[in-house]
């Protein structure tokens, strides 16, 4: 259940890559803001942050725990969801919805986050958003070996907070790219075949963590 070579980059943005710098000409993020940009901004900082933190004998581990936690306050995890599995979505039951927005956060997570440990100072910028009720779209770029690549968050208000439903990666959206595959495998194995695959991703990424601590 691969992606794209382009989503790679998603936990460097994030978040989250996701999530997933150049904070706005170094200004200070603004934590108190309503705006999607600057809430944006702030959680990209704190991942930074913990990302820069050089503390002796502090293990990949809990740095991960920290960004895991900003990342999910930060996405629409049943936005996400249902936009993922689009017209297969209706047809769940209510179990099977609240058992795939977990599969499917799990595998983002264990797919994604241990990707930030290969973080090295790319420069990202918010360039602008466009704000429709309770609905925006916020637009950065991040410059790695000297290329520019346009990154596209959407996102949706919630009692005050921006959050992320889907990232657009030069022109790859992570909700289409997905939805593709998994309506590959549903037509072929059906949805307990899909439920099977995000299963054994989940644990092989688990296994990758325990072999790297090991």
């Amino acid at each position: 259940m691969g992606i794209t070579n382009k989503l790679h980059i998603v936990p460097l943005l994030l978040s989250i890559s996701i999530t997933f710098f150049s904070f706005f000409n170094d200004s200070a993020p603004c934590k108190a803001s309503n705006e999607p940009i600057d809430q944006l901004h702030d959680s990209v900082g704190q991942i930074i942050d913990i990302l820069r933190r050089d503390v002796p004998g502090e293990q990949w581990v809990t740095k991960k725990e920290e960004i895991v936690r900003i990342v999910k306050s930060r996405f629409d995890a049943d936005e996400l969801a249902q936009r993922v599995l689009a017209l297969n979505w209706k047809s769940r039951t209510e179990q099977e919805k609240e058992q795939f927005i977990s599969l499917f956060s799990q595998v983002l997570e264990t797919t994604y986050i241990n990707r930030l440990k290969s973080y090295s100072d790319e420069e990202v910028t918010f360039k602008k958003q466009i704000v429709n009720n309770d609905k925006a779209v916020v637009y950065s770029e991040i410059i790695k070996n000297k290329q520019e690549i346009p990154i596209v968050y959407r996102v949706k208000g919630n009692k005050g907070q921006w959050l992320i439903y889907d990232i657009i990666i030069e022109g790859v959206s992570l909700v289409q790219n997905y939805r593709q595959q998994f309506n590959q495998i549903i037509k072929s194995q059906g949805y307990a075949g899909l439920v099977q695959r995000m299963e054994e991703k989940i644990q092989e990424n688990k296994e990758k963590d325990i072999e790297e601590k090991d």
